[in-house]
């Protein structure tokens, strides 16, 4: 009996050693990756912004900085104007996306089709979707022909390569691309409400408009927060990639995501040289804290709006 007792109690051990070695296991690769490619990247790159290219201690960056601000022409300036636009755009349309994304599940006339519309650039990679787009808007595409007509031009505007049109054309990339992921993502949230809160709301004569305001926004509350924080955490890089497939960032449509990568790129295998590495740290610095900061106050005022609601 004593041995039975033993060896069940070995047994016990053997299997809690096995399951802490297996947890251990799991756990170490995710935080070994976590220290090397984000907490000591992220140290070197903040040990960088309070360097020069030979690694003297100095301010100079950040003085680089708001000197380039200060200039009208400069590339760093043209950059954050051209990503504040586009973040103004992101904040002005996101209550136009709750809006579509109500009535076509409201099963609208003509929902089907505006799905389709909404949703295909979505599921083609972004890479074909931009080069159609480019295909569209070039001198032999009938949208050219057909503005260059109507302004009384006697020629064909190239909305890709002329700095007039070349900006606000990317803009217009923006908007159509930008609608498709948070349908998709507003779409399953509309879903999930039950159908029995919206039913007890047309017994009460609830009409569409009380329906969406005090019923469906209070509902999916939490998600509309997150897809805010999610457009605040990424104000300086997501615009970049429609402007670097477009343009690569040419005739003053980049963006400070795009600008960043084509200066890394202009000045490949010369960085330290350049001085590259220790400026766009320091821009990527204060990026960081801005980009926190704003996060954690829309955060702290979002939550007061309403409070979550279980379904």
């Amino acid at each position: 009996g004593s041995y039975k007792a033993r060896s069940l109690v070995g047994s016990k051990n053997n299997t809690k050693r096995l399951r802490t070695m297996f947890i251990l296991f799991c756990i170490t690769i995710p935080i070994v990756h976590w220290l090397i490619f984000y907490a000591y990247i992220n140290l070197d790159s903040i040990l960088l912004a309070f360097t020069d290219k030979y690694g003297n201690y100095t301010l100079q960056n950040f003085t680089r900085i708001f000197h380039e601000l200060s200039i009208s022409t400069s590339d760093l300036r043209i950059g954050l104007i051209n990503t504040l636009i586009t973040f103004a755009l992101f904040i002005a349309t996101f209550p136009l996306k709750v809006l579509v994304s109500y009535f076509i599940y409201k099963r609208i006339p003509g929902h089907r089709f505006f799905r389709v519309v909404f949703f295909l650039p979505s599921i083609i990679f972004s890479v074909a979707i931009n080069a159609i787009f480019i295909r569209m808007m070039s001198v032999d595409g009938i949208i050219a022909q057909t503005v260059g007509g109507i302004m009384g031009l006697n020629y064909i505007p190239e909305f890709l390569a002329d700095t007039r049109f070349a900006n606000a054309t990317v803009m217009a990339n923006y908007l159509w691309l930008g609608f498709p992921g948070d349908l998709i993502v507003l779409g399953g949230t509309f879903a999930r409400i039950p159908a029995d809160v919206l039913e007890a709301g047309k017994v009460d004569g609830v009409n569409w408009r009380k329906e969406f305001t005090q019923i469906i926004v209070p509902m999916i509350w939490p998600t509309l927060v997150i897809q805010m924080l999610l457009g605040f955490c990424l104000i300086f890089s997501s615009p970049g990639n429609n402007a670097f497939l477009l343009t690569q960032g040419k005739y003053n449509t980049h963006t400070m995501s795009s600008w960043m990568y084509n200066i890394m790129y202009q000045n490949r295998g010369g960085q330290s040289a350049s001085g590259s590495f220790n400026f766009l740290s320091a821009v990527g610095l204060i990026i960081s804290v801005i980009s926190v900061t704003a996060t954690l106050l829309v955060r702290h005022f979002t939550n007061k709006f309403f409070n979550d609601v279980e379904y």
